[in-house]
């Protein structure tokens, strides 16, 4: 079977690499389902994967600019936004009064002054689309535009002055950080063409945090938050920030915390699943709010709590539970400064022996 082409993605913990492996390991078992559940969906990458395989499938994440990615990717089928119109988002139009929103509240924080205002101009813009396709095609361009061009591909850091001095490393790529929008958004439209398509199937990408979201598959696969055991945990919301405020444009004034140095926009920063103490708790209750379903839980060795831990919390809610060690090859994490491989683990979890 040739091998299944993805997007690329920037996001921290990202399954992209791993995709494959997980999959043959749930499909080893012999489960039988034919909608999924992707709970904290992030980059899509699960979603993705299962939308290929035919599947009919449920995506979710409690960010705004996320879920817009994930309708993208998994509910639409095709892109209607072109090279020259995406660009033409760029430029403001004539007699339309624009916020400077992003000018005047972030200046040399995550980008230079220029590309502030070719922010500003271009969600409003994308904001104004009255086609539903494009609009989302736009976003998709923006947001990955923007992670693409800061250091780490995070904005939990103020750290302009990073990329532009930037000397050389063990990270980062300068090249591509200067590029202009203009020219990163030939690269996304043609992701966008080659990765949107038709799977047969209804799709959807609901927006919801763990918690509260109630839809219902025969499969729930559940990748959340890894803290290290080391103690340093940042969460999500705190790396990915400005881009849920870009997806809440409208909202970010009165949702700056002034007392942070990067000005972290609040708008939907929320403690589920972000605090070590609750986690398994959190989690117990996630389990039980998909009782029904098999449960496909994705976590790394050497975090808090253990994979041990994990497990004796689903063996306690499902009768068949199997753990299973993804064999990560040379395969490390970004941002992981021993260099250290990880292992990741699957713990499955079934009504029925398995």
């Amino acid at each position: 079977m040739p091998k299944i082409k993805l997007p690329v993605t920037r996001y921290y913990g990202s399954k992209r690499k791993l995709i494959e492996k997980i999959w043959s390991e749930i499909e080893n078992l012999g489960l039988e389902f034919n909608t999924v559940l992707d709970v904290f969906g992030g980059t899509a990458i699960f979603s993705y994967y299962s939308k290929v395989k035919g599947k009919n499938v449920i995506y979710n994440d409690i960010f705004t600019f996320n879920t817009l990615i994930g309708r993208k990717l998994i509910e639409q089928t095709s892109n209607e936004l072109t090279y020259d119109h995406a660009v033409a988002l760029l430029q403001p139009l004539p007699n339309r009064i624009y916020l400077n929103t992003i000018q005047e509240n972030f200046e040399g924080i995550y980008f230079t002054n220029e590309e502030n205002a070719q922010i500003d101009i271009f969600i409003q813009n994308a904001n104004a689309l009255e086609n539903d396709n494009q609009r989302l095609s736009a976003y998709y361009l923006l947001f990955q535009s923007c992670i693409i061009k800061r250091p780490y591909n995070l904005f939990h850091r103020n750290n302009l002055s990073m990329r532009l001095n930037y000397n050389g490393g063990n990270f980062g790529n300068k090249k591509t950080w200067e590029r202009p929008f203009d020219e990163l958004f030939s690269r996304f439209i043609s992701e966008l063409d080659e990765f949107t398509f038709d799977n047969g199937q209804v799709n959807r990408a609901v927006n919801s945090s763990a918690l509260n979201c109630n839809e219902v598959a025969d499969l729930v696969y559940i990748d959340p938050p890894y803290f290290s055991s080391k103690g340093s945990h940042t969460t999500y919301h705190s790396k990915y920030h400005f881009l849920e405020g870009l997806a809440n444009y409208a909202e970010i004034v009165n949702n700056i915390n002034l007392e942070k140095n990067n000005k972290e926009i609040i708008i939907n920063k929320s403690e589920e699943f972000e605090r070590p103490a609750r986690f398994l708790h959190d989690l117990e209750q996630l389990i039980l709010n998909h009782i029904n379903s098999i449960i496909v839980i994705s976590y790394r060795n050497n975090g808090v709590p253990s994979i041990q831990e994990i497990t004796n919390l689903l063996i306690q809610c499902k009768p068949g539970c199997q753990v299973h060690t993804i064999d990560l090859g040379m395969y490390g994490y970004a941002l992981n400064k021993s260099n250290k491989v990880n292992n990741e683990f699957l713990i499955i979890g079934t009504n029925n022996p398995l």
